[in-house]
């Protein structure tokens, strides 16, 4: 009878089963990344039934950084798939979803409801994708604003950060051995290991890493290692977003410690590692070479002009709806083809949602800035992404999205203790 019962409870589970199995054979067969992805879905929940929702957190975020690393190596979409995932287990891990302020959830839920009201009207493949990738910033935003999350992240750091650095370190052995691409970008002998197509996410994922390495320990040693681990391989990519986004990152350290011994003798350290290991040669190579590019107005900043230009003149030309609601997902990279002859993001997530999602869209991604910036969250660490977002664009970049938000949580200082405990120490 026993043996009935539980094989009655187990009959909707293997169809369930032979009904994955057919659709990711299907899919396989016509789309293999979406197949791949399907059998990854179900791999990751199959994870999640087992693990804890702070160990699910862990393993979705520290995977992210090797992903990066092996870009090249792996399908296209998987590393949106693995960051989608680490949103969701976070927003798991936010259950039951408290807040300090009621405006944080409402600013999160209204982005996101217009991401989907945009998405309604998609009608290809790559739509789907932006959608995919603008969609993990305020939902990783809803999960580390709320006050479970800001408790329970500083739990996972030490696991997620020693995964960042290691991948770091094979990042740092890939090149150094003369693996994978270099010079392939920029001709100026920069060095990318696996990197493919995704030079300034992986730049920006470096110095997210080197930005958390900073703030995890008080120890000078420590703190230069660490954000030297990131910032070496960022600067070996030749970015120069990424040299701003270091730059800004160490000079927050230093005032914020207020020019203490310390926090000088970190920079200097840092410093000398970064001239040691020939980074900062090739970002000068870069400087260079870009000098003698830049020649015209329009031209500066790699064609930023131009392409600010090509993106806003459609939308401004279109009229009140387009102003407040936006031209509609993957616009920009549409009328840069169009009046360039070449697709180019926006380079600047001011442009990249303010024409796509209008300023009612944009009006909710800075007040999702707000939200995280007046929070208890470790904000230093939020630099490089608020740096890539008004020269670069970084909210399409999923992977240091996803880490920079979730480190911030994790690496928070510790709650100031309440006043009658002060009182009585």
């Amino acid at each position: 009878m026993i043996a009935r019962l539980n094989a009655q409870r187990l009959e909707p589970i293997y169809l369930l089963a032979g009904a994955v199995a057919v659709l990711a054979g299907a899919l396989v067969a016509k789309a293999p990344p979406a197949g791949i992805a399907l059998v990854a879905l179900v791999c990751a929940a199959a994870l999640a039934i087992r693990l804890t929702r702070i160990g699910m957190v862990e393993l979705t975020l520290a995977a992210l950084p090797w992903l990066v690393v092996f870009d090249g190596l792996m399908p296209s979409l998987l590393k949106t798939f693995v960051a989608t995932a680490a949103a969701a287990s976070m927003l798991w891990l936010a259950i039951p979803l408290r807040y300090r302020h009621v405006f944080d959830p409402v600013v999160a839920a209204l982005f996101i409801a217009v991401l989907f009201a945009n998405v309604v009207f998609a009608t290809d493949s790559h739509q789907f994708v932006q959608f995919a990738k603008f969609l993990i910033f305020p939902a990783v935003c809803l999960a580390v604003l709320s006050e479970r999350v800001q408790e329970e992240m500083p739990k996972a750091r030490n696991f997620i950060l020693a995964s960042c650095l290691t991948a770091m370190v094979v990042q740092l052995g890939i090149v150094a051995a003369g693996l994978g691409q270099t010079g392939t970008k920029y001709e100026i002998g920069e060095k990318l290991g696996y990197g493919r197509g995704i030079i300034h996410e992986m730049a920006l994922t470096f110095v997210v890493i080197a930005a958390a390495g900073l703030v995890s320990s008080k120890k000078i040693l420590f703190q230069a290692g660490f954000f030297a681990l990131g910032a070496v391989p960022a600067l070996l990519t030749g970015v120069r977003s990424a040299l701003l986004a270091l730059i800004v990152v160490l000079l927050i350290f230093v005032l914020r410690s207020r020019l203490d011994r310390r926090a000088l003798a970190t920079l200097l350290v840092i410093l000398a590692a970064a001239m040691a290991s020939g980074g900062i040669q090739i970002v000068q190579n870069r400087f260079n070479a870009e000098q003698q590019r830049e020649t015209s107005f329009s031209s500066l900043g790699s064609g930023r002009t131009e392409i600010w230009s090509a993106a806003l003149t459609p939308w401004w030309n279109a009229g009140p709806p387009q102003w407040l609601f936006g031209t509609g997902l993957r616009s920009v990279e549409e009328q840069e083809l169009r009046e360039l002859g070449k697709v180019f993001i926006g380079h600047s997530d001011l442009i990249e949602v303010g024409v796509q999602l209008g300023i009612v869209g944009l009006a909710l991604w800075i007040g999702l800035w707000y939200a995280l910036l007046r929070s208890p969250l470790e904000n230093i660490v939020l630099v490089p992404l608020i740096v890539y977002s008004l020269v670069n664009g970084s909210i399409e970049y999923v992977a240091p999205t996803a880490l920079g938000l979730a480190f911030a949580a994790a690496c928070r200082p510790p709650p100031e203790p309440p006043p009658d405990t002060q009182t009585a120490s």
